[in-house]
């Protein structure tokens, strides 16, 4: 049998050999000082470990950091922060939006609204698309907050989305059908 050349599993990607080298261990942010780990001199401790980055080690932050004419160590000091999540009418724009694709947004209070709606414009900003879990870089979350503040000055941090296994997908789909009525 002519197989014209090709072999079973010749585009398949090899893996890579075994390194001698270890991995050097993760550093605990949380027991270290900011200054230890921020670069950019506006990040300050989170409540968790993965919340404890910087702009400046997210590729996708640092891509909007340098379309920029000018240089800027923080992407808080970026001119297109402003108008993107922190602008009101433009928080209002993205409201209608979220409402448009997933009905009315379940959080009460107009500051914590505003908060969530910031973070995902600021995730849409950067990553060009919703819907996979990112941690935005504390410098940022804490601009945020300062321009939403929660009264009570608690706040909740990152949480994952929950996983939805196959029931749970099914579950949901079917009670969103009725929505459409």
């Amino acid at each position: 049998m002519d197989t014209l050349g090709v072999e079973p599993y010749m585009y398949e990607p090899e893996s890579e050999e075994e390194s001698d080298v270890e991995e050097q261990p993760v550093a605990h942010r949380l027991q270290m000082t900011t200054s230890e780990w921020c670069t950019c001199g506006n990040c300050d401790r989170m409540p968790q470990e993965r919340e404890n980055i910087c702009c400046r080690e997210v590729p996708q932050v640092m891509r909007r950091m340098t379309q920029v004419p000018e240089e800027i160590t923080c992407m808080i000091d970026h001119p297109g922060l402003e108008p993107v999540c922190l602008n009101i009418y433009s928080l209002q724009n993205a409201m209608n939006i979220y409402r448009a694709d997933h009905g009315q947004l379940r959080i009460r209070g107009m500051e914590r609204q505003c908060r969530h709606l910031a973070y995902r414009s600021f995730v849409s900003w950067c990553w060009g698309f919703l819907g996979r879990s990112v941690v935005i870089p504390s410098c940022v979350v804490l601009r945020i907050r300062r321009e939403f503040p929660e009264t009570s000055g608690q706040y909740v941090g990152f949480r994952p989305p929950p996983r939805l296994n196959r029931d749970t997908y099914s579950a949901t789909a079917s009670s969103l059908e009725g929505l459409g009525s």
